[in-house]
């Protein structure tokens, strides 16, 4: 397993893994996670290039999860393959994230897109999450000269607070670019209903993917 850092500001941080990440290669990201230490308050992980993950490689996760969680810190996960997703999925680690973090991010980019799953209830402190993949995606895209279209899936959100609309409001307004379309997809109607009643209700679409209005 090979692991490339990069600082996306003076306190986030984002590791990349390619390969297994099993019993022999975990202890290789335990210590490198060790090495940043408590500077690192926004960890985000990009798997699009594991192929693997064992037991050992879970636990790692889960207790890196646990720290950064009991000391006010947030992890994020993005790009997760089709096999890794089967693990987490039949492990409940995803359903274990959003039950520990209350609100989890997990980010996939596509042909012209970025897909961002928000899972769990998001409330005014949590859209720092989402900030944070909103300037990266910019910074990233910004010299390119085709539309990107950023969608939030929220079929796995049950809840967000009148509050997190506002500062996600605020948010989309600050990370916006000339080439970024952006909308919002399979909302539960309790939830498109908090969104419109904050002026959000043009990004949003029935779970069906199809416009409320």
């Amino acid at each position: 397993m090979t692991i490339q850092s990069e600082r996306l500001d003076k306190s986030s941080l984002l590791l990349s893994l390619s390969g297994r990440l099993d019993t022999a290669t975990a202890p290789q990201l335990e210590r490198k996670l060790k090495q940043w230490g408590d500077d690192i308050k926004n960890l985000t992980f990009d798997f699009s290039e594991l192929t693997y993950v064992s037991s050992m490689g879970l636990r790692v996760l889960l207790q890196t999860q646990k720290v950064m969680n009991a000391t006010g810190r947030r992890l994020a996960i993005q790009n997760i393959p089709p096999a890794v997703r089967e693990v987490f999925e039949m492990t409940g680690f995803i359903s274990l994230m959003a039950r520990e973090e209350k609100f989890v991010v997990i980010r996939k980019d596509e042909p012209g897109g970025v897909v961002l799953s928000l899972i769990g209830q998001m409330d005014e402190d949590d859209v720092a999450l989402l900030e944070n993949e909103f300037v990266h995606i910019r910074n990233a895209h910004l010299m390119r000269k085709e539309n990107l279209l950023v969608t939030l899936d929220m079929e796995r959100l049950t809840f967000v607070s009148n509050s997190a609309c506002r500062a996600l409001k605020q948010v989309i307004a600050a990370t916006a670019f000339e080439k970024r379309n952006l909308a919002m997809r399979r909302a539960a109607p309790e939830v498109y209903y908090t969104l419109a009643s904050e002026g959000l209700e043009n990004y949003a679409a029935r779970e069906d993917g199809t416009p409320y209005a």
